[in-house]
């Protein structure tokens, strides 16, 4: 991770489509959302580290953080309100929220402020 202006940067050690490090040069940006904090990202890592000391190796705990995040997306809890709102638990994944899609709905944007 590293600062570049006002954003966060974060390079990937390899992507999916691929596996050579063509792409390393350009790190993925993340901006703070000051007009609704409780979706701002910089916010939220700042919280997490006040909060929790990190393994010096990696940021977040765990061997598998999809799993992790996939088992939290699948709980009980998440189901009921999923449901509350008319929306069937099984057609939200991680991939979707991955994609962009709660920064759309809540900004109507994937770009950054």
């Amino acid at each position: 991770m590293s600062w570049h202006d006002d954003a966060l940067c974060i390079q990937f050690t390899h992507f999916r489509s691929e596996q050579v490090d063509e792409r390393l040069r350009c790190p993925r940006r993340i901006y703070c959302n000051p007009k609704c904090p409780e979706i701002c990202p910089i916010l939220a890592l700042g919280i997490y580290l006040l909060s929790f000391t990190p393994d010096p190796e990696k940021l977040f705990p765990g061997r598998s953080q999809h799993h992790r995040y996939l088992n939290i997306l699948q709980s009980r809890e998440i189901n009921r309100g999923l449901t509350a709102l008319g929306l069937h638990p099984k057609d939200i994944g991680t991939h979707s929220v991955r994609l962009g899609a709660a920064t759309y709905c809540s900004s109507s944007s994937t770009f950054g402020p």
